[in-house]
């Protein structure tokens, strides 16, 4: 295989571990109470 080829091939199989790795990480949730105001900041906590 040419050094093309490899690099072609790398790429579609960081893609994948990408695209595999995405399903297992869980999304932030920010609290709903009033956050993001002037003095209420809003804090992200990830959920396990």
């Amino acid at each position: 295989m040419d050094r093309y080829t490899k690099t072609i091939l790398t790429v579609i199989a960081v893609a994948l571990v990408a695209i595999a790795a995405q399903n297992t990480i869980t999304p932030a949730k920010a609290r709903g109470d009033n956050c993001g105001s002037y003095m209420e900041p809003c804090f992200v906590k990830v959920l396990n």
